[in-house]
C-alpha cells in the first residue's frame, strides 16, 4: 500500500533534504505546498524544492497563508500524513486532525531542547558540543509535540551554521523516511517529550549577536565563525575599554594569552584577547 502525504516547506536549503529523502524512500507525495503567489497549483519546473517536485512531477501548491481555503486544499489530498520543514506558518487545529498520521514535523535539534524557530543559531550561542534532529508529531504548542524519531551528531568545532543545518535536516529527512512506514504499520508509537531538558530558541536578538571577550575564546570563535553566513548584526564588546566592534567573520583562535585588549592586525583584522585565549576576527 502506497502512502500518501502532502509536504508543506520554503525554497530554502532546510526544506530540501526531507524532500528529497521522500522522494528516495518512494513515498508518495500528494503535492508540495510553499508560500506565495496566487495560490493556483503548478508543476514546477525551477530550482530547489519546486524544482524537486518537478522533477517528480508532483504539482506545487502555492499559498499565502494558513486559512480555510488552504486547509481545504490539502485535505482534498486525502494524506495519511502532512510533512513539515522549515514552513513559516503555524498549522490551524483544523489540519492537525486531518491526516490519520498526523502532521509531522522535521525539526534540527534534539526536542525538548532547541523549541523554536532558530535552533541551529541557539546551538552554537550556547556552545552545545551535541545536536541532533528530530521528527515529532505536531500539536496545538511549538515543537512540543510528541517524539516518533530522534538521532544525535556532534557540533564540528568551527562548522558554519548553514552548514550543520542542512546536515542535520538531511538526517531528519532519513528519520522521516524510514518512520512513516513503521508509524503508519503500528511499529513504533510516538512518545511525550516532557520538560527535562527544555530550552528555547527564539529569534534572535541583536544582543544574542553580541561576542564579549568575559568568555572562552573557543567558544568565541565557534559562534562568531559559526553564524557569519547568516548576516546578522554580528558584533564584539571588549569588556577592558568598552569598545564595540562590528565584525564579518572569525578566522582563527588559540590558547595562549595576552597581553592587550585588542591588537589591530592591519587589512581590517583584530586579535583580541578571551578568557581564557585569543581570537583573530575580521571587521564587518
Amino acid at each position: 500500500m502506497v502512502m500518501h502525504v502532502v509536504f508543506l516547506g520554503m525554497e530554502c536549503a532546510a526544506s530540501e533534504p526531507p524532500l528529497a529523502a521522500l522522494f528516495r524512500a518512494g513515498i508518495g507525495v500528494r503535492a508540495v505546498v510553499l508560500p506565495g503567489g496566487s495560490g493556483e497549483p503548478a508543476t514546477a519546473l525551477e530550482a530547489g524544492v519546486a524544482g524537486l517536485a518537478g522533477a517528480a512531477r508532483v504539482p506545487v501548491l502555492r499559498v499565502a497563508g494558513m486559512g480555510p481555503g488552504t486547509v481545504e486544499r490539502i485535505a482534498a489530498h486525502r494524506p495519511d500524513a502532512v510533512v513539515v520543514a522549515c514552513f513559516p506558518w503555524r498549522l490551524p487545529r483544523a489540519l492537525l486532525g486531518v491526516p490519520r498520521l498526523g502532521c509531522l514535523n522535521v525539526h534540527p535539534s534534539l526536542l525538548p531542547t532547541g523549541r523554536g524557530p532558530e535552533p541551529v543559531f541557539w546551538t552554537l550561542r550556547r556552545g552545545e558540543r551535541r545536536t541532533g534532529a528530530t521528527v515529532h508529531r505536531m500539536d496545538a504548542g511549538f515543537d512540543t509535540g510528541p517524539i516518533v524519531a530522534r538521532a544525535e551528531v556532534g557540533v564540528p568545532p568551527g562548522v558554519r551554521a548553514p552548514a550543520l543545518e542542512r546536515r542535520l535536516m538531511a538526517l531528519g529527512g532519513r528519520l522521516l523516511a524510514a518512520s512513516l512506514p513503521r508509524l503508519a504499520a503500528g511499529e513504533i508509537a510516538a512518545t511525550p517529550q516532557g520538560e527535562a531538558g527544555a530550552s528555547r530558541a527564539p529569534l534572535p536578538t541583536a544582543d544574542d549577536w553580541l561576542v564579549p571577550t568575559s568568555l572562552p575564546g573557543a567558544w568565541a570563535y565557534a559562534f562568531a565563525r559559526g553564524v557569519a553566513p547568516l548576516g546578522g548584526p554580528l558584533a564584539l564588546w571588549v569588556g577592558a575599554t568598552g569598545e564595540r566592534y562590528a565584525l564579518r567573520d572569525a578566522l582563527d583562535h588559540g590558547p595562549e594569552s595576552m597581553a592587550e585588549p585588542v591588537v589591530e592586525e592591519g587589512d581590517g583584522v583584530l586579535r583580541v584577547r578571551f578568557r581564557p585565549g585569543w581570537v583573530r576576527f575580521r571587521l564587518g
